[in-house]
């Protein structure tokens, strides 16, 4: 709908239920920062693919803008 615009609270609820919900990823030490419908995640993962999975969810999520991630691997 025209001007229709979701909120950073629902957005960022959606982005962390499903940073949860992944099989694939552990996304304990992630944080999600929503500002004005773009995306800050910060923390650590244990490899860049987990980085890269946690960065193509939150895209995904309607709402988002733009996404910053901070992610840094833990090695």
């Amino acid at each position: 709908p025209r001007n229709y615009r979701r909120s950073d609270d629902r957005i960022k609820e959606d982005i962390n239920d499903r940073l949860t919900d992944s099989h694939y990823l552990d996304a304990s030490d992630i944080e999600v920062e929503v500002n004005d419908s773009e995306v800050i995640l910060t923390g650590t993962v244990c490899s860049r693919y987990a980085k890269r999975l946690a960065e193509d969810i939150a895209e995904d999520v309607s709402g988002v803008t733009h996404l910053e991630n901070r992610i840094s691997v833990n090695q």
